[in-house]
């Protein structure tokens, strides 16, 4: 009888212990956005912090968890920053749980000031980012994933997303670009001649717009998909095949001192002058105008 019991009590305590792990891994179900985007959790919550810094030269590093960053140049010395902390969860209690969880991490070096966002569950948090910097900020943006739009920045950009699109406008010194998934336009208000630039995809469309007067050697590689010209003058140019349907493209822009360099294994690229006053209308950045040039074969003059 006191075997049975035993017995008893050990069955019972195992059903107790599957059954709470059975709610700690109930699913969160899933959200949508207005956009028709699925997203892990059915319900959100959201909070809202602002910080200010003066960078004084240093470097504004934005990294960690994904989510949309939106920055605007500015003639400020401070940069302040608006920051969206969003978590999910199966309810209301547990997407509050997730928003508790969202850690927002700062440190300040002599060259740096950095943002670091992290949170235990990765999967159900975002950190959305806007705000004013100064308009000769260096700026580096390192995140799992989501859209980067960068507008009147002149100082040095590193942008290295997982996923997600990047589009930077009225650019004037070196950049940086990698993603593993997802296209890019980049609009140059001004090239100087020691700029190094490099945009570079997995899978994407890139799309590059350069003042007339630049003064660059380009390279441009996809390994499938065409490369194309719109109103640029090259001094020299040859492109050769690549693969079954890419190619490889290298151009001499006045003397060729600035370095440009575009890739993408899945995609096509697009290189095109910003017109008389260098400047392009934002909607188009992400449109191909009908080229003058398609580059399509080898030798071409």
């Amino acid at each position: 009888m006191r075997k049975a019991r035993l017995l008893f009590c050990v069955q019972a305590a195992l059903l107790v212990l599957l059954l709470g792990l059975g709610a700690c891994r109930q699913s969160p179900g899933v959200g949508q956005t207005e956009e028709g985007t699925l997203l892990p959790g059915a319900v959100e919550a959201s909070d809202t912090l602002h910080r200010g810094v003066l960078l004084a030269g240093r470097t504004l590093v934005l990294e960690g968890l994904s989510g949309r960053v939106s920055l605007q140049g500015a003639d400020v010395d401070v940069a302040r920053l608006t920051f969206v902390r969003a978590g999910r969860g199966a309810d209301v209690a547990a997407a509050r749980r997730t928003l508790r969880e969202i850690q927002l991490r700062e440190e300040g070096t002599a060259g740096s000031f950095r943002y670091r966002l992290e949170a235990r569950q990765a999967a159900l948090a975002q950190v959305h980012v806007e705000g004013t910097v100064p308009r000769n900020a260096r700026l580096v943006i390192t995140r799992a994933g989501g859209d980067v739009d960068l507008t009147h920045i002149e100082g040095p950009i590193r942008v290295q997303l997982a996923a997600g699109e990047v589009h930077v406008r009225e650019a004037a010194d070196s950049l940086e670009i990698r993603l593993q998934n997802g296209s890019a336009s980049v609009h140059f208000r001004r090239l100087p001649t020691d700029a190094i630039v490099t945009v570079q995809t997995e899978n994407g469309d890139l799309w590059l717009t350069l003042p007339p007067e630049a003064d660059a050697q380009l390279q441009a590689e996809t390994a499938a998909g065409e490369v194309r010209v719109e109103g640029l003058t090259f001094a020299e140019r040859s492109l050769q095949p690549r693969e079954a349907a890419g190619a490889r493209f290298v151009g001499k822009l006045g003397q060729g001192r600035a370095r440009v360099t575009l890739r993408t294994a899945h995609g096509d690229i697009v290189l095109r002058s910003g017109g008389p006053n260098g400047m392009i209308p934002p909607d188009t950045l992400l449109r191909p105008l009908p080229p003058d040039t398609a580059l399509q074969g080898p030798g071409v003059p």
